[in-house]
C-alpha cells in the first residue's frame, strides 16, 4: 500500500469536506496523506448519513466511508454503481488510529471505470469517470422569488466554524475532556439541536407557514419553526429552541431562545441553556446567493459573543430531499 501528499487531490474536497465535519470524522481520518487499497467488495450501505463499504483485501477487512447520499446522489452517483462481490481498487484519506479504515474519495470499478465521490476530485486511474455535479446551474433571481425558494450549499463554502473562540474555563475544560469518536452528538442518528444544525451542508427551504416561517432543512429531516407575529411559533423541538423572527427590510432576522441542546458544534464545545441566537439572512445582489450571519451570546460557553457567517446559492430545480438517516 503506498501513501501519497495530499497536495495531489488539494482544493478537491470542498464539498466532501463539509460533508466529513458534521460528523467529527476530522479526528478519525488524516487528512493529511492518501491511501490505496485493492480488494473484493463484501458489503454496501447505500443510506445517510453515510455510504459505506466493506473490503476484504490485503489481509484485512477494511471499513470504508465517503460522503452521505445526499450529496453523491446530486454527483450522478447511485447504489446500483458498486456490488458486493466485485473486486475494486480504492483512494483515500486512511485513519489517525486504525490502518484498516479509510474515506474514500476513489474508486476503481472492475469495468475501468472510476468513481469519484464529490466535487472537483481528480481521477487517479482512468478518463471514464463517474460523478460530476448535475444540479442546475446558479441563477439570479429574475422572478423576484426573495427569500422563499431552496439554496443550496456553496460548492467552495467560507469556513463556518471558527477556529479559536472566546472559552470560558468551564467550557475550555468541557471541550478537553470531549473524546470525538465516543461523543460524537450525532452517533446513532442522533438530530443536531441549534446551533449545531446551521451548518449542515445540505439544501434549506423557506416556506410561508400561514403568518409564520417554517425553515426546512434537508439533514435530519429537520424544521424549524420561526413566529412572526409575536406570538411563539409551535411544533419546534426541544433541541431547536423557540424561535421568533421580524423583517429588517428585505432581510429575515431571528431569535431563538430556551434551546435544550448541549452542544455549540460536533467538537466538544457545550452551549448554556441560558444562550441567545441572533440569525440574519439576507440577499446578495442579484438574489442568486443567501447570505447569513449567526451571533451567539453564551455566558456560560463564550466571554464574549460569537459569530459566524456561512451562503447558499440558488440553484433552480434542487430540492429537500428526505434525509431517512440509517443508524
Amino acid at each position: 500500500m503506498k501513501t501519497f501528499p495530499t497536495v495531489l487531490i488539494a482544493g478537491a474536497l470542498v464539498l466532501s469536506r463539509a460533508a466529513l465535519a458534521h460528523h467529527s470524522s476530522a479526528a478519525v481520518y488524516d487528512r493529511d496523506v492518501i491511501v490505496e487499497a485493492e480488494g473484493n467488495i463484501t458489503e454496501v450501505s447505500w443510506t445517510n448519513p453515510h455510504v459505506r463499504f466493506k473490503v476484504q483485501g490485503g489481509g484485512k477487512t477494511w471499513d470504508i466511508e465517503s460522503n452521505s447520499v445526499s450529496v453523491v446522489s446530486r454527483f450522478g452517483l447511485s447504489a446500483e454503481l458498486v456490488k458486493v462481490g466485485e473486486h475494486v481498487k480504492l483512494a483515500g484519506n486512511g485513519g489517525r488510529q486504525r490502518d484498516d479504515v479509510m474515506w474514500v474519495t476513489n474508486m476503481l470499478l472492475p469495468d475501468g471505470r472510476e468513481i469519484l465521490f464529490g466535487a472537483a476530485i481528480p481521477p487517479r486511474w482512468s478518463d471514464r469517470t463517474v460523478g460530476q455535479d448535475i444540479r442546475g446551474a446558479v441563477s439570479a433571481d429574475s422572478q423576484k422569488l426573495g427569500l422563499f425558494r431552496v439554496w443550496t450549499n456553496v460548492t467552495s463554502p467560507p469556513a463556518f466554524w471558527a477556529q479559536d473562540y472566546p472559552l470560558t474555563s468551564a467550557a475550555t475544560d468541557a471541550r478537553a475532556k470531549f473524546r470525538p469518536v465516543v461523543d460524537d452528538p450525532t452517533l446513532n442518528c442522533t438530530p443536531k439541536g441549534m446551533t449545531y444544525i446551521m451548518e449542515q451542508p445540505y439544501p434549506i427551504e423557506f416556506v410561508k407557514e400561514g403568518d409564520d416561517v417554517a425553515l426546512k432543512l434537508e439533514e435530519y429531516d429537520t424544521v424549524r419553526h420561526i413566529a412572526m407575529t409575536g406570538k411563539p411559533a409551535k411544533g419546534n423541538a426541544p433541541r431547536l429552541g423557540v424561535s421568533t423572527g421580524h423583517w429588517e427590510g428585505s432581510t429575515l432576522v431571528v431569535d431563538t431562545a430556551s434551546i435544550d441542546y448541549p452542544h455549540f458544534d460536533g467538537r466538544g464545545i457545550p452551549l448554556g441553556k441560558g444562550a441567545h441566537v441572533e440569525e440574519r439572512f439576507s440577499l446578495n445582489a442579484d438574489g442568486s446567493r443567501l447570505l447569513y450571519t449567526m451571533k451567539v451570546t453564551d455566558p456560560l460557553t463564550f466571554t464574549a459573543p460569537v459569530t459566524l457567517k456561512k451562503e447558499w446559492e440558488w440553484r433552480p430545480g434542487e430540492l429537500v430531499r428526505p434525509y431517512n438517516c440509517v443508524k
